[in-house]
């Protein structure tokens, strides 16, 4: 999957993981469109938020009002209805110094908004902050509830990391799973107990100066329900990004609309018995453009 310059590459290493990786990833696409759009527009911050009611409004206690500047970069514009571009653009900060604790003073905050539409339910406000050329982070959510939809870190490495699944870790990831539960408590991401962790998938990531990071990402269930999505870099063991329940039942209906669309029809990609063999002996990866 290309992304302006940066390059996805999803290692599969199941039909069940192909699912849930496309999911993931296609997500995260939508959001860092902002960076592939040239129109450009600039409003600064020193503004009092006034939107109340959102529906992820908890300040971090530790937080302290940055002093970023905001940059509009799509064509499509926001309603009346919808939160001002300085509101959503305040809740991007404060989420990202929640889960990343990254300072965005004197950083860019890129926006893109996206509408209603007949293949999606709900106006989103995208955010992309550009730090350097391996560092990125970007944040969704929903344009009229402030509902938190997805968070994410980019972060590459100049080292020598491997390229495929680490086989041991489909079956042998307690670690991992472990730091899924601990992250899930530490930022509230569900309510209550956790009380279950699932594998989803393996994926890759290189960007164009050939820097790289791996990752692995689980899904965690609270005993009401509710689910998040977590990735972590199986480099450096570190957060890379949450998908919020808000967005993982969405993407799940727009799966679900996509598959009763097709039904019938030739897929763009065809994972076939002997394809998925090499990828599980070889731990090469299947790269996926669009």
């Amino acid at each position: 999957m290309t992304k302006g310059n940066e390059k996805k590459k999803m290692i599969l290493g199941s039909v069940g993981a192909i699912a849930a990786t496309t999911l993931v990833f296609g997500g995260i696409s939508q959001i860092v469109k902002a960076a592939e759009v040239s129109k450009t527009q600039t409003v600064p911050t020193s503004y009092t938020l006034s939107y109340v009611g959102p529906v992820n409004s908890t300040v971090p206690e530790d937080y302290v009002k940055k002093d970023y500047k905001v940059k509009f970069i799509d064509k499509d514009q926001p309603t009346v209805n919808d939160m001002k571009i300085e509101e959503a653009a305040e809740l991007a900060s404060q989420n990202l110094w929640k889960i990343f604790h990254v300072d965005l003073s004197g950083q860019t905050l890129e926006m893109t908004y996206s509408p209603i539409s007949t293949t999606q339910l709900r106006a989103i406000w995208n955010v992309h902050v550009k730090v350097n050329d391996g560092l990125s982070y970007d944040f969704a959510l929903d344009a009229v509830t402030g509902e938190n939809h997805s968070i994410s870190k980019w972060v590459y490495h100049k080292a020598d990391i491997r390229r495929g699944i680490d086989e041991t870790l489909i079956k042998n990831n307690e670690e991992y799973q472990e730091l899924a539960k601990a992250a899930a408590k530490t930022y509230q991401l569900v309510s209550n107990k956790v009380t279950s962790v699932k594998y989803i998938s393996q994926g890759f990531q290189e960007n164009k100066a050939g820097a790289k990071n791996s990752d692995i990402t689980f899904q965690v269930k609270s005993d009401k329900g509710e689910i998040a999505q977590l990735t972590f870099s199986r480099y450096t063991k570190e957060l890379l990004s949450v998908e919020y329940s808000s967005w993982l039942k969405e993407a799940d209906r727009y799966q679900r609309q996509v598959e009763q669309e097709t039904k019938g029809q030739v897929p763009d990609v065809v994972i076939t018995d002997e394809l998925l063999k090499k990828v599980q002996e070889t731990g090469l990866p299947i790269e996926i453009k669009k």
